[in-house]
């Protein structure tokens, strides 16, 4: 059995489920005198939230032509409100262990409208990858003298990662072919009609990485709304979003990241000194609910608007 089969068994993904959870309340408690401190001062500033929510949305917009061009690139073409309906649906995938569903949701909702099964799966995989990548190199150019002060040597692993990325982006127009081709003749698919050009990869990963900047900028409106003593400059945010983030999906398991995304986003918070350990946890917790609101949202409207048809592909696929 391999191990994307194992996390589909409910006993697995029940057991994974209940270890999230076992660490959510080990960290709470914890800091659970300081979190009931500053809790009792918390006052919700809702044009900050509602400010905040614009730039996200507006992130999510970004992200999503971002991945109808390496659509294009291999030949496919979705209209936008297609991809929004798709992207968004496929968005929910990120709350089931293992995280890999989200990309099977992508390549099947895509190869329904039309795009070959290579270019969807391309597309979904290649962006990933470039998503996580452009979100290392944003965390080190924003944050890394602070981290390398939380933890001596980070700096230089980091920088490494980030100058590997890079180089791995400029290879890619010439390594990317031969490895589609290769697998497309493994798995008896037609060769993908024709291949990215290196414009379309730098500008996916422009994309990508302007939007973990949107989303830092998004995190520190937030803040502004939700835990104004919360102190530090936009850079600050941008390197705490983007760390915790990535630790959290870089944690397969845990669905979305949960827990695990909140206590790197409050250690970062403290270890910069930019907030207390009562303030940083409220602000973890408080994010995690307002992003949850705007991924889950817009996916739930899209999988109702969804053909039956549709929606019978991705349960046999085993996304939502």
């Amino acid at each position: 059995m391999s191990a994307l089969s194992m996390l589909r068994h409910p006993v697995v993904r029940g057991g994974l489920l209940a270890l999230t959870f076992g660490f959510i309340a080990w960290a709470l408690a914890r800091q659970w005198a300081d979190v009931r401190q500053a809790a009792a001062s918390v006052t919700i500033a809702w044009p900050w939230v509602a400010a905040a929510s614009g730039v996200v949305l507006a992130t999510y917009a970004m992200l999503i032509q971002s991945w109808r061009l390496l659509l294009r690139g291999w030949g496919g073409e979705l209209a936008y409100p297609v991809a929004v309906r798709i992207w968004t649906i496929a968005n929910l995938g990120r709350y089931l262990p293992g995280k890999v569903w989200s990309i099977g949701a992508l390549g099947v909702l895509a190869t329904r409208e039309g795009v070959s099964g290579v270019a969807a799966a391309g597309a979904a995989v290649l962006g990933t990858v470039l998503n996580l990548g452009a979100g290392i190199a944003i965390a080190v150019v924003t944050g890394a003298d602070a981290l390398d002060r939380l933890y001596p040597g980070l700096r230089v692993m980091a920088l490494g990662a980030s100058l590997a990325f890079v180089v791995g982006v400029a290879i890619l127009p010439a390594l990317l072919p031969r490895l589609l081709d290769r697998f497309s003749r493994g798995r008896g698919l037609p060769l993908a009609r024709q291949q990215l050009a290196a414009h379309t990869i730098w500008a996916t990963t422009a994309f990508n990485a302007i939007a973990w900047i949107g989303y830092g900028v998004a995190f520190a409106l937030f803040a502004r709304g939700v835990t104004p003593q919360v102190s530090g400059n936009p850079t600050t945010f941008i390197a705490v979003f983007s760390a915790s983030y990535l630790i959290g999906y870089l944690v397969l398991f845990a669905p979305g990241g949960l827990g695990f995304r909140e206590v790197a986003l409050s250690g970062l918070l403290v270890g910069m000194g930019a907030a207390g350990q009562g303030d940083a946890a409220i602000l973890g917790a408080a994010s995690r609910v307002w992003l949850t609101m705007l991924e889950v949202l817009p996916g739930v409207v899209g999988l109702l608007w969804l053909p039956p048809a549709q929606r019978a592909a991705l349960r046999r696929s085993g996304s939502p």
